[in-house]
């Protein structure tokens, strides 16, 4: 690892500032910041975020075209277009090589004018919307390493090879859709797995690249294909497409880890240039969880929501893997009783907050996963919590007047993350039963299953919240509703 911040950190200013300029545009200044920022994304090496920098790169190239292009329309120049079609052509290279990253598909997102019909009052607000959009800043790079010199093969070592390393940048596609960081994917099933790859420089004296997948998983677990490239004809940089076939033989445990496989490259034969540096989205992380043989809570879009929401819990560095899977045993039971409330009608009528503590207590208990661990009244920063799970506080709220929306349980969040802090858990429960009298149908039951995000003076806390709606009318009194009668 390199120590790269001091280096990195003063070019992503000055792209902001570039980007947001209000005066008089210097076309030179966005080329010479888009050069900087690829000679950064090289200094990275392999680490993974040295794509995002070189698309954040080629995205101020484009939009360097945009602006000499604007300047020659103004200027009454004439073959202005060229321009346009050289922006074009540099937002197609980013669109080939994009992931399914927030930023790269931000990126895509503002950019996406540029092949539409461009007025020229769009450069200005594409070039001030990629300003903001905001993206990792590197602390350490992950050089490429040389081998030492007793592990290079003799006769390698006599070969003279041009200066730079051939690369491959990975895009990975699974069933014709961009692979996402996370994949799910059913297992005993056969699926497409297509790989695109950029190559900067054929490797000296090779025939073909391989890549092959490495993984820690047991290889009684998955089957994953070897794709080879042959030499292609013509000049480098080279954009190469295979298609393989993949399986994932075992479902996972719904809190286990997803499979993990990375993709190295080698070329043959083994007396050519090595080795062949690997970056971009290498690694593939397929959930392989299977809610239709193993059920969470028996209502396959709240299990889907569930899922979701473990993987964004993962996500965050400051959540305990204890606590998450403890949150997990409480999201599977809570959202069961999501369920039933819609679908059973639980409670028909306005209740007490007393009592849904009582019906929840006794719902909760029932779960043999989580039975005698379930505490009441447990008390934590001065005041005291409804219910305690494992030490995850678990507030509770009644409202018998007014109907409520996801949104309007924000009001409700501080009070829960309070309660997670006075048990020093980044991770606290808000269930709010809303049992006020409806005259519309209830909301898709996974809606009401979501994360708010509680910032204090130095962290933020999550709350998982779970809205459960009460007080649904019976299907016939909407029909009713609408028939008007005439003397």
């Amino acid at each position: 690892m390199k120590e790269i911040l001091e280096e990195i950190y003063p070019l992503r200013i000055k792209a902001i500032e570039i980007l947001r300029c209000s005066s008089a545009i210097d076309i030179d200044s966005f080329r010479e910041c888009a050069e900087r920022l690829r000679e950064a994304s090289s200094l990275l090496g392999r680490a993974p975020i040295a794509k995002l920098w070189n698309i954040f790169a080629e995205a101020i190239s484009c939009i360097s075209f945009l602006e000499d292009w604007r300047r020659a329309i103004l200027a009454g120049e004439t073959d202005s277009d060229r321009l346009l079609r050289a922006a074009r052509a540099r937002f197609q290279l980013i669109t080939e090589v994009a992931g399914n990253t927030v930023f790269e598909q931000t990126v895509l997102s503002i950019l996406q004018p540029v092949n539409n019909e461009l007025q020229l009052s769009e450069v200005i607000t594409i070039r001030r919307a990629l300003a903001k959009v905001p993206m990792p800043v590197p602390i350490y790079a992950d050089p490429i390493l040389e081998p030492p010199e007793w592990a290079k093969h003799n006769i390698q070592s006599k070969q003279k090879f041009p200066e730079g390393i051939a690369v491959a940048f990975l895009e990975f596609s699974i069933n014709g859709r961009p692979a996402e960081r996370v994949h799910w994917l059913p297992s005993h099933q056969t699926n497409d797995l297509e790989i695109l790859i950029r190559i900067s420089r054929w490797p000296e004296h090779a025939s073909v690249v391989r890549l092959s997948p490495v993984s820690i998983e047991p290889t009684s677990t998955f089957e994953l294909p070897v794709f080879e490239f042959e030499k292609p004809i013509g000049d480098p940089p080279y954009l190469l497409r295979r298609l393989g076939r993949m399986v994932l033989h075992a479902p996972q445990s719904f809190h286990a880890r997803p499979y993990e496989f990375m993709y190295t490259a080698e070329s043959y034969p083994s007396q050519s240039e090595q080795p062949v540096a690997v970056a971009g989205q290498r690694t593939l992380r397929l959930d392989g969880s299977d809610i239709r043989q193993n059920p969470i809570t028996g209502y396959p879009a709240v299990d889907s929501k569930i899922l979701k929401i473990r993987e964004q819990m993962r996500q965050e560095p400051a959540l305990a893997s204890n606590d998450i899977a403890d949150a997990l045993t409480l999201l599977a039971s809570l959202g069961n009783l999501m369920g039933q409330a819609v679908q059973d009608s639980r409670y028909p009528e306005p209740i007490l907050e007393e009592e849904f503590q009582r019906d929840i207590r006794q719902f909760l208990r029932q779960s043999p996963t989580i039975g005698v661990e379930l505490e009441e009244q447990a008390h934590a920063a001065g005041g005291r919590t409804d219910l305690s799970f494992r030490g995850i506080r678990i507030e509770l709220k009644s409202e018998r007047s007014n109907h409520l929306l996801p949104e309007d349980c924000k009001q409700y969040a501080e009070q829960a993350a309070t309660y997670g802090v006075g048990t020093n858990r980044r991770l606290a429960f808000l269930c709010v039963l809303d049992c006020s009298h409806k005259k519309t149908p209830p909301f898709p039951i996974e809606d009401g299953l979501f994360i708010i995000k509680v910032q204090t003076a130095t962290a933020q806390i999550y709350v998982i919240t779970c809205l459960v709606q009460g007080g649904i009318p019976k299907p016939s009194s909407l029909s009713r509703q609408h028939l008007t009668y005439s003397p």
